[in-house]
């Protein structure tokens, strides 16, 4: 089916139920008394900012461009991550969503997950049923492991080799508590990042060592409907050495963190999910032009999986990582700086049961076969940027980055060799401002596998066109085309999951066979772009993203014929092949106001219509895959007394669910948080204080979630959260 570009991306925005209700109660809650509160400042309140996260400040753009001092000492978040250069929103190529310090807080989330339910365009799951909690953009998560988005803490890939590329394990890589921001470019980053950016990127910024000086504690108690508790807890400790004080050289600071979080008796699932996380910084200051930040950690995903009803029954899978990451940078000058980046990762994977049946393909009755999915893989990397000003007007940066990646699993892929896989890539991004009103940013990266051993190119062009200031609003005009691509996983091209008799080693039954589809081609998308952007730095920001993607080669999952098979309880197994082209046209936006003091609202929104069929067969053409419609919207008010409320409410319509072509209805999600600092000023404890809040979620009721067969639930649940710091 063909349609103009951009159809229906026009249509106005249709602010649901929930978005209007919220907006009533905000108007409720504000008393005359909340205008002269003060901001108290301290680890649970975060100051209202002047202006909001990204807005412009600093020289008017008609003025000389501001140097690199001036980015460093603007008061205001710039975005980092998009081209590797610090640039504001109105500089961005593209549309860029932050997830600020106050947000996060506000929210009562207790992941990164549900904190992207605050981001046009993404759907998200709670479920662990298959892989773990996860996110995607302009997709639904069909596969049990999304792989199109780069993920990123602190400008170090966390996908997970292992899952064939899923971000679910790296979103839980940190605890919400060391987060300063969350960067989300709503779109195609492969200029910038490679395969993995494919349909957008992410970068989690760990908060700065001397922001969280110091001791912080933290205790979370909770239940929910069915019987689901809520048990967490966290602890960190920062402090700096005395070299930190002087200009001289040695330790300028450290912390340690630990956490852990628990969820019993989720409904649907098959038993408890505990996520445990130790993350070490250390800053040091090697001479008067280098830096060196030093990073280690370990978390540790325990969940159960399986069915009293079916194979296999239920068990518990453990994910394991670890990492190290060191950065080092060097000033080279007034306009140009060196960064290099070495990082190593290590995953592992712990699921093993035994079950009992009959052979498909013999038919006899065998007993205590494994279901085994275990298996480690390790990635190392090495990154060299370069970032210079040429002139005032012009600025870029160029570097170039060598990856290994080594994945070994006798159960996935029926051998116990290493498949090892290097990238090599180069890049470059230039801002250009050839106008006094005119921006240009142009990109381009080039990468090679050591598998394919082709050459992929990434190109980006971004125009970006101060309009006009109205009544203290500026408003910017984008335009811009790119092109991505993503290389085959090694999973989709190898994989081969079969069950054999523990004693003879003879082939039972069969799951996953890649050798039957062998997909030839590297997924590819272009994308054409226009964006509005307007701010009033105090108040206002308001984002338009009007967008249309062209999809060739998408490497979907299909059902094929062969004797032995298991998949679905019929003769035939999993594999991949490059799908039908097809195109997704919509548009997005998303709306920040703070209307009186101490009032802030954030709201997304989003709709678009995609061509895709959704079929599990090589002979069917399926269902249209439904139009997406979602919306979200928080409320955060500082209230008299140290009080703070917020609300978050989240709506989906119609997708499709997991590994599945089944159509999931859609579904709402509302929750309400209270919180009061508590300042303690007896004694010993004078000088310090405390935060109490109490946090309800979905307050509208369960909502199914993983699949249509076997639905987990995120049920209705309350907790108290107690968090002391000094």
């Amino acid at each position: 089916m063909k349609f103009p570009l951009f159809s229906g991306a026009s249509r106005a925005c249709i602010i649901g139920a929930y978005p209007a209700l919220l907006l009533s109660i905000g108007m409720l809650l504000v008393p005359p008394a909340a205008a002269q509160a003060t901001e108290p400042a301290s680890e649970f309140h975060v100051p209202m900012p002047d202006t909001l996260p990204g807005a412009p400040a600093g020289p008017d753009l008609a003025a000389p461009p501001p140097s690199e001092q001036d980015y460093l000492d603007v008061q205001v978040p710039l975005v980092l991550s998009v081209s590797r250069l610090p640039q504001r929103l109105d500089e961005i190529p593209g549309a860029v969503t932050v997830i600020d310090r106050q947000m996060i807080q506000a929210s009562g989330a207790r992941d990164v997950v549900d904190l992207l339910r605050l981001v046009p365009g993404f759907a998200v799951s709670n479920a662990y049923e298959d892989g773990t909690a996860a996110a995607s953009y302009h997709s639904p998560i069909r596969t049990t492991f999304p792989n199109q988005m780069q993920l990123m803490v602190d400008g170090r890939s966390v996908y997970s080799l292992y899952l064939a590329g899923s971000t679910g394990p790296g979103l839980q890589t940190v605890a919400l508590d060391d987060i300063e921001r969350i960067e989300i470019y709503r779109g195609s980053n492969s200029a910038t990042y490679g395969a993995r950016a494919f349909l957008g990127s992410v970068n989690i910024v760990t908060r700065d060592v001397p922001d969280t000086q110091g001791v912080m504690a933290r205790v979370t108690r909770g239940l929910g409907e069915h019987g689901a508790g809520v048990d967490d807890w966290g602890l960190r400790l920062a402090g700096g050495s005395p070299a930190s004080l002087n200009p001289g050289l040695g330790l300028s600071g450290w912390r340690l963190s630990a956490d852990r979080r628990r969820d019993d008796n989720l409904r649907g699932a098959s038993g408890p999910l505990t996520v445990q996380r130790v993350n070490l910084r250390a800053d040091m200051v090697a001479s008067m032009r280098d830096q060196l930040e030093l990073r280690a950690g370990q978390s540790e995903i325990d969940h159960g999986i399986g069915r009293e009803d079916v194979v296999p029954e239920p068990h518990t899978r453990t994910f394991t990582t670890r990492y190290v990451q060191a950065d080092w940078r060097r000033s080279l000058g007034e306009d140009s700086d060196l960064l290099v980046q070495l990082s190593h990762t290590d995953e592992a994977v712990r699921q093993l049961t035994y079950f009992d049946s009959p052979s498909p393909i013999t038919g006899q009755m065998h007993h205590d076969i494994p279901w085994n999915f275990s298996g480690q893989a390790r990635s190392t990397n090495l990154l060299v940027q370069h970032t210079l000003r040429v002139d005032p007007g012009l600025r870029g940066v160029w570097g170039g980055e060598w990856r290994r990646e080594e994945t070994v699993s006798a159960a996935l892929y029926s051998t116990r060799e290493a498949f090892i896989e290097d990238f090599a890539r180069l890049f470059v991004n230039v801002e250009w401002r050839f106008a006094q009103d005119w921006l240009l940013n142009a990109g381009v990266l080039t990468e090679r596998s050591s598998l394919t051993d082709e050459d992929e190119f990434a190109p980006r062009l971004m125009t970006n066109w101060r309009v006009a200031e109205w009544e203290g609003a500026r408003h910017t005009l984008r335009a811009g085309m790119s092109r991505a691509f993503r290389s085959v996983s090694v999973f989709e091209r190898h994989a081969d999951i079969r069950f054999r008799d523990p004693q003879t080693g003879q082939d039972l039954g069969y799951l996953y066979d890649a050798s039957l589809g062998n997909p030839t081609r590297p997924e590819r998308i272009d994308v054409k772009e226009l964006g509005w952007l307007v701010e009033s730095s105090a108040v206002f920001s308001f984002d338009l993203r009007l967008f249309e993607e062209q999809l060739h080669g998408v490497v979907v999952d299909k059902f094929e014929p062969k004797t032995g098979g298991v998949a679905q309880g019929d003769p035939k197994v999993f594999t991949f092949v490059n799908g039908d082209d097809f195109d997704v046209r919509g548009a997005e936006a998303q709306l920040r106001w703070s209307p009186w003091p101490g009032a802030r609202w954030h709201y997304a929104w989003t709709q678009f219509q995609s061509s895709q069929r959704m079929s599990m067969s090589q002979s069917s053409r399926g269902r249209a895959v439904p139009r997406h419609r979602s919306q979200s919207l928080m409320y955060i008010q500082r209230l008299p007394w140290d009080m703070s409320a917020s609300a978050f409410a989240y709506q989906i319509g119609d997708r499709i669910y997991p590994n599945s072509v089944a159509l999931a209805p859609p579904y709402s999600r509302v929750d309400l948080r209270l919180a009061k600092t508590l300042r303690l000023d007896e004694r010993w404890w004078a000088g310090r204080q405390a935060e109490l809040s109490m946090t309800w979620q979905n307050i509208d009721g369960d909502d199914a979630d993983h699949s249509k067969s076997y639905p987990q639930y995120f049920q209705r649940r309350v907790f108290l959260m107690l968090q002391f710091g000094y």
